[in-house]
């Protein structure tokens, strides 16, 4: 393989966005596959709401865990990777990453719990935990934040991706294109319910996968693999060398030094220190609990976690980052900047009109804005067919621009669409669309039978209508479905960055983290904590996302304007302030209410009044072996993740160091499993 990259010489995937009739007819063939199996499991899961949304709890962890990966490996994840790539380069993706904290920790901690709670969502958790009116309150409060918002913006953001993917390969209107995707999702998951979301999940999760891998492989050979990225490096080439670090360059000060805390380190410090545990995630999250309640038992549950981390965090991610790296050599960015100060006058679909306005002292009626120059940006120009500028985010007639200023750019977020039309040859283009597809719809199903079930597990069932029958739950959920799908794509249509949508959601959110964590390991964290935290954490991101507070917070304000990574620190300051005082001002919850929960989940921690009461207790040595399982989990996953980076890009040393790590991590993780769950059982 040569060391150069080939560039433009060859396109074996490039046809003018015209898929040949054996790539249609794959896509057709995935689509109908899925429709089938809505129609086989519809009577099944038409049953009662056990099997609608957990199939009966009778899932193995193999399906579990696989269903988990494939429903978080949506449309929109390669398309927002490649851009966080194209933008900043590998360490960006530490911002989803740092996750793994959590993700590991359900494994030996939070995912027995909730199975042995025998919970269906996590709202319900609310009222089994606390008990009283207040828990009621909060289920309530919980089932409509989870049915009305969370779930709702996730499906926004994939269906922003299949829009941005749609206009891409085919050139659709956004409305036609949302309108498709949305009925494609739909058609299947509303009638099969859980059923069809895990079986179809297997099937979607292999065509995802295969389709990533086989871009990656394309994309890697046409820059000419290691060699060809390493030379794109070299003297300032397309490729800057810190678009390849795991972690960016500090500044050239010392580590107690302003100078050496540089916005992208600060930001990576952030993430590793702050953002894992500072997200409502971090002890499971909606789709992993769901199909942890699914399992069959606490330790099939425990597993079924264990293949998700390790999939997620370490094995997945490479596809997806080696076809952003590719991209950037053969994908420049086109940027087009204000010629003149002046007024954006028009925006057509090739080209931007700025009209440098200078106003008469009495201008007549007839001419307000004659005077100064007039000129036209041609979207196309410095573009390459399919690759070409866009008027940038929130720019419309009447827009004030300065000179200079950036007003269209080419989306980074599309580069990985782009590269898929261009170099997959007939065949495995259809598969790959095929995959996108299948990604697309692993996640909004999901989500959809999701939102349906916190509504009407948490809201519809528990306050509004009691003791119907159960296919009249199943009705209900359908409708939800349709509606919070329907609600999502007037969103989508509306928005145009992932990334955007996916940090404010993570900032929104960043509050209740730690109280998430500190409900199940110490008895005084009460309901009006948990309902604190959560609008505090929920008020202060809407007011840092809509004005900006001017606050001086160094590298975490680049430019002055606070990032996300700034944000979180802010959210999570003024929601764990409020909610520490509700904590410890309030009265203490009566510890014989708490004596259910806590024989049911056996939880460690600080529980000494309660577990005074209690008949049944947490195992000795629980939360010890549990600690010592999740520093062993997390070197395995990252050093799965680094032995795999290191070695395409040729660093055989790092690449044998880290492969130990990960060893030693999976040598640590099978002792801790055998101590919580002795001879393969439930302890």
């Amino acid at each position: 393989m040569s060391g150069e990259p080939r560039g433009h010489a060859a396109r074996p995937g490039q046809r003018g966005g015209r898929l040949s009739p054996l790539d249609v007819a794959i896509v057709a063939l995935y689509l109908l596959i899925a429709l089938a199996v809505g129609l086989v499991f519809a009577r099944r899961a038409g049953r009662d709401t056990d099997e609608y949304f957990l199939s009966g709890r009778r899932l193995p962890w193999w399906l579990a865990g696989t269903s988990m990966v494939a429903t978080t490996f949506a449309a929109d994840t390669p398309l927002v990777v490649s851009g966080w790539v194209r933008e900043h380069g590998i360490w960006k993706n530490w911002l989803w990453w740092c996750l793994a904290g959590g993700g590991v920790a359900s494994v030996f901690l939070f995912a027995r719990f909730w199975r042995r709670g025998g919970v269906m969502t996590t709202a319900e958790l609310a009222e089994l935990r606390y008990g009283g009116r207040a828990a009621g309150w909060l289920r309530g409060l919980l089932g409509l934040h989870h049915s009305v918002f969370t779930n709702t913006i996730t499906i926004c953001w994939v269906l922003v991706a299949a829009k941005k993917i749609l206009a891409v390969l085919f050139g659709v209107d956004p409305w036609l294109a949302v309108g498709v995707a949305s009925v494609l999702a739909l058609s299947y998951s509303l009638m099969a319910g859980f059923w069809g979301v895990v079986v179809t999940d297997l099937l979607q999760f292999a065509m995802a996968m295969t389709g990533a891998v086989a871009l990656a492989w394309f994309a890697w050979a046409e820059i000419g693999g290691r060699e060809g990225l390493h030379a794109a490096t070299a003297a300032g080439g397309a490729v800057p060398a810190e678009r390849i670090a795991f972690f960016p360059p500090a500044g050239a000060a010392s580590f107690f030094e302003a100078g050496f805390w540089t916005a992208p380190v600060a930001a990576v410090a952030v993430y590793l220190g702050v953002a894992w545990w500072a997200n409502d995630a971090v002890d499971g999250g909606g789709p992993v609990v769901q199909r942890v309640a699914a399992s069959r038992s606490p330790r099939e549950g425990s597993l079924a976690v264990l293949w998700y981390d390790v999939a997620h965090f370490a094995l997945r991610p490479w596809p997806w980052i080696i076809v952003a790296l590719a991209s950037l050599v053969l994908l420049p960015d086109v940027t087009l900047r204000a010629p003149q100060g002046g007024e954006v006058v028009a925006i057509r679909a090739d080209a931007i009109e700025i009209a440098e306005v200078t106003r008469s002292a009495d201008p007549g009626p007839a001419r307000p804005r004659e005077e100064g120059r007039f000129t036209v940006l041609d979207l196309a120009s410095g573009a390459d067919g399919d690759w070409r500028a866009e008027p940038r985010p929130g720019l419309a007639p009447g827009t004030r621009v300065e000179e200079g200023e950036i007003v269209a750019r080419s989306d980074p977020e599309k580069a990985y669409v782009v590269m898929l039309k261009r170099y997959l040859p007939t065949g495995l283009l259809g598969r790959a669309i095929a995959a996108l597809l299948a990604a697309f719809m692993s996640t909004i199903d999901t989500h959809v039978n999701l939102a349906s079930s916190f509504f009407v597990n948490d809201v519809y069932r528990r306050f509004l209508r009691r003791g119907a029958a159960p296919e009249h739950y199943v009705g209900v959920a359908r409708i939800v479905g349709a509606v919070v799908m329907a609600v999502a794509a007037l969103f989508a249509l509306a928005s145009e960055s992932i990334s955007g949508l996916f940090t404010f959601f993570l900032s929104f959110l960043a509050g209740v983290g730690p109280v998430y964590v500190a409900r199940w390991l110490w008895w005084r964290v009460t309901a009006w904590t948990e309902i604190s935290a959560m609008l505090a954490s929920g008020t202060a991101a809407s007011i840092l996302a809509i004005h900006d507070t001017g606050w001086s917070l160094g590298p975490l304000a680049p430019e002055g304007t606070l990032g996300y990574e700034g944000r979180v620190i802010l959210v999570l300051a003024m929601s764990m302030t409020v909610a520490l005082l509700v904590t410890l001002l309030g009265p203490r919850p009566e510890a014989a209410r708490l004596v259910p929960f806590y024989e049911r989940v056996r939880p460690p921690g600080a529980w000494g009044p309660v577990a005074r009461l209690a008949s049944a207790h947490a195992a000795p040595g629980d939360l010890r072996w549990s600690l010592i399982g999740t520093v062993g989990g997390l070197a395995l996953v990252f050093g799965v993740l680094f032995a795999i980076g290191q070695t395409l890009f040729g660093h055989d040393s790092a690449a044998m160091i880290a492969t130990a790590i990960a060893i030693a991590g999976g040598v640590v993780v099978a002792a801790a499993l055998r101590r919580i769950y002795p001879g393969g059982a439930e302890r």
